[in-house]
């Protein structure tokens, strides 16, 4: 595994979950903004994975971590709302917005639910877990036998030091992982490995590439646009798709 090292305190890591302050030799404010360009990103991979979505009739998903809630949106899109979709959200802001949008979404404690589920989505949520073999053990108990689990997190850990994406936003982005990394967490936590895909970091849409270029422009904006002309950013974001035994 690679991982921070000292760890921020915890009362840090949590004040930085619920309001999106990362400080370190800067404050970096991360609550960010709502991103429908998300939404046909995720909406491509779950066609990728599910084919034309009937197989999610009907069943039960939790989005943690869900932001703004783009994943859910396009969950509901895709299956044309025949999935029972959750999410949990510690950020104050966002989760207030995908409220407003209609999403159901809140924040409870994981470790004390107790409701199951047949699918379970963790997207850009390994690298804030301080102990993720850990965590992930606890939260497969919220898993309907034979259910599954999409991980989505950055292939990042084998990469030198000068194309690891940048900054670590600390206190809160601790672990970091490879497909091998990650691969062999699930199946040491009894999971099947179903597929694993990988994308650019940016999707090399004339919107996405828009957004960046504007980014580049505004001060104080942090902008992947080189990274994204130089080739840097090529299949690292990566979703793991597994099934408990």
């Amino acid at each position: 595994m690679l991982y921070v090292n000292p760890r921020p305190n915890t009362e840090e890591i949590e004040q930085a979950h619920k309001l999106g302050q990362h400080r370190g030799a800067e404050l970096i404010q991360t609550t960010g903004y709502y991103d429908f360009s998300k939404v046909s990103s995720y909406t491509q991979t779950l066609k990728e994975m599910f084919g034309d979505g009937s197989v999610l009739k009907g069943k039960r998903w939790l989005d943690i971590g869900c932001g703004y809630g783009e994943f859910l949106e396009a969950l509901n899109k895709f299956s044309a709302n025949g999935v029972i979709a959750r999410g949990v959200e510690p950020n104050v802001k966002k989760a207030a917005m995908a409220r407003k949008n209609g999403l159901n979404v809140d924040y409870f404690d994981l470790s004390g639910h107790r409701e199951k589920y047949d699918y379970i989505s963790m997207l850009n949520v390994y690298s804030h877990l301080p102990d993720p073999p850990a965590i992930i053990g606890e939260w497969k108990k919220l898993l309907m036998p034979g259910g599954r689990l999409i991980l989505e997190t950055g292939d990042t850990s084998d990469l030198t030091s000068e194309l690891h994406p940048k900054p670590f936003y600390l206190p809160d982005h601790l672990s970091f992982a490879s497909e091998k990394i990650v691969t062999n967490i699930l199946q040491r936590a009894g999971f099947d490995i179903l597929g694993v895909y990988k994308y650019a970091e940016v999707r090399e849409t004339p919107m996405a590439i828009f957004r960046e270029a504007l980014k580049a422009l505004i001060p104080g904006k942090r902008s992947k646009l080189w990274r994204l002309i130089k080739g840097d950013l090529k299949q690292i974001d990566m979703y793991v798709h597994a099934r408990l035994k």
